[in-house]
């Protein structure tokens, strides 16, 4: 067939030849944009909901946490989510992760609602990682979980307002309206962005701050009570600020939930106090073992943000508590404080391997 092909294709005038050969790039192109995501998700046009304007001075916020808002997870489709975690871990080269079967696999998943495999999906439409760019799919998949109740889908709404993405205009004033609907929705990442932002001692919408301390206290908080790292870190650093004893004790508390919960820049922040000591620092003071184990919790962290360490508090407590024996082994120290999670080496569901 290859052969009696290949002489009629050449004996082709040049102009066949070419349109031949542009259509051909076209159905591929075509196969390709719509191999992945093969429902039909129609604009509901949420990225346009009229919102409230931020209020930085509001006197209340009542704390909502998102796990008690989205859809119920469907269990094998928790697989798939999982399986495309594993596949495009921060712990693997780049040119090590499988996006392309990761977006497979997170189609799958969000065909039965699995609202973060919805997320993560419209994130790589966005980028075009593993999927062709379509920062229009990304739209829309967002605007489908937004209808589904998911806070984050309307804390990603604010950020691509603020980016522009697509046919959005750049709009600061919009951005914060929807951010302040994700984190009274109960969406962590919008709780701690806006709780970081009201904790200044005066206003400056110029600079993103304003003085609402009593808020801003509230939504961190909240945003820690669900795992939230970088609003432990604010915290810490809110109290290391007012240079009590007390104070002091409650910022290392902050920034030690900070390192459990993945957050590199608390691991620095403790790196460096029990390095320097009480007079700047919140440390007791100086400890030259603590300060060696918070070094390699920050590295591991710059190294793979996604990594969480429950266990932390065993190998490496605060003082008073007295250190346990490590052997320098940076691993051991890491798999000691980390967490257990089985491992299937069953193929995905419907993947061919």
């Amino acid at each position: 067939m290859k052969q009696k092909f290949l002489p009629y294709f050449s004996r082709r005038p040049w102009y066949i030849r070419l349109g031949l050969l542009f259509l051909a790039a076209f159905l591929l192109a075509f196969v390709i944009k719509f191999s992945y995501d093969s429902r039909h998700i129609t604009s509901s046009k949420l990225r346009y909901t009229s919102l409230p304007l931020f209020q930085p001075h509001r006197a209340a916020f009542t704390c909502i946490q998102q796990a008690t808002v989205v859809p119920p997870i469907d269990p094998e489709a928790d697989q798939w989510f999982e399986q495309g975690m594993a596949l495009t871990s921060e712990d693997r080269y780049e040119e090590d992760k499988d996006y392309k079967t990761a977006a497979v696999l997170w189609t799958k998943a969000a065909e039965r609602k699995h609202w973060k495999a919805q997320n993560n999906l419209a994130g790589l439409y966005l980028r075009g990682k593993g999927v062709p760019s379509d920062p229009e799919k990304t739209l829309q998949l967002t605007e489908e979980a937004m209808a589904w109740g998911v806070p984050q889908a309307w804390d990603n709404m604010g950020s691509y307002h603020m980016q522009g993405v697509d046919d959005l205009k750049p709009d600061a004033t919009v951005a914060y309206a929807f951010w302040q609907k994700a984190a009274d929705m109960g969406a962590p990442g919008a709780q701690t962005l806006l709780g970081g932002q009201l904790l200044a001692s005066y206003d400056s919408p110029k600079n993103g701050f304003w003085a609402n301390k009593k808020i801003g206290l509230q939504m961190l908080e909240c945003a820690l009570s669900q795992g939230q790292g970088a609003a432990a870190r604010k915290l810490g650093l809110e109290y290391e600020r007012q240079k009590t004893s007390e104070s002091k004790f409650r910022a290392l508390a902050y920034y030690q939930e900070g390192v459990k919960f993945g957050d590199q820049d608390s691991a620095d922040a403790l790196e460096i106090a029990f390095e320097s000591g009480p007079l700047n620092y919140a440390a007791p003071f100086v400890d030259h073992d603590r300060e060696r184990r918070y070094q390699v919790f920050g590295k591991a962290l710059r190294d793979n943000p996604d990594l969480r360490f429950p266990n932390l508090d065993k190998v490496l407590p605060l003082p008073p508590a007295k250190l346990p024996y490590w052997d320098g082994e940076e691993n051991h120290l890491l798999e000691a404080a980390g967490e257990v999670h089985p491992v299937s080496t069953e193929p995905a569901p419907g993947i061919a391997k």
